[in-house]
């Protein structure tokens, strides 16, 4: 079982612009390009944990929030990083699909996200961080079992990730 670094993604990786599905929109945050291609350095496999409401909500659909997927992991490439898995809840308590409404297991500050990339990649959750820019992450995070870093997204998240990794003793400043 390795580590992992589980990241929210709006406000987090990416500058959040209220819904984003729409390409035009991506804008990383700074310091992003350097956390992800780091992380990887330290043969730390990324994650993105996203809930995305907007699906559940009619303000997008899932094929456009898999595109808007691609270019992050196309960006994260061309920066040199690799980003192994994106793991996103549709689910909204105004959703008006009603399949989607909540409450279900996998919107955060619920774990399931990140319980179920742990299966799926052998991923030791007690080693590993989740960085996220609302208290509803660090709460999915904590209850996965994971070191849990609140981010402000006026920060440097490269500056995050080494000290939250750091902090979490899976490197060595």
């Amino acid at each position: 079982m390795t580590p992992a670094l589980f990241l929210d993604r709006d406000d987090t990786v990416l500058v959040d612009t209220g819904y984003m599905y729409d390409i035009a929109d991506f804008t990383w945050i700074t310091g992003a390009p350097q956390a992800l291609r780091f992380a990887n350095q330290q043969k730390i496999q990324v994650f993105i944990v996203t809930n995305q409401g907007g699906i559940g909500r009619g303000f997008y659909t899932e094929a456009q929030m898999h595109l808007f997927h691609r270019k992050l992991i196309d960006e994260t490439a061309q920066a040199g990083g690799a980003i192994t898995d994106i793991a996103f809840c549709p689910h909204h308590p105004l959703a008006t699909i009603p399949a989607l409404k909540t409450p279900c297991p996998c919107r955060k500050p619920e774990a399931g996200m990140l319980i179920q990339l742990a299966k799926k990649w052998q991923i030791d959750l007690s080693r590993s961080v989740m960085i996220g820019d609302k208290e509803s992450d660090v709460t999915a995070g904590k209850t996965a079992g994971c070191h849990s870093v609140l981010f402000d997204p006026a920060a440097n998240l490269f500056d995050c990730v080494r000290s939250s990794l750091a902090q979490a003793g899976l490197i060595a400043l």
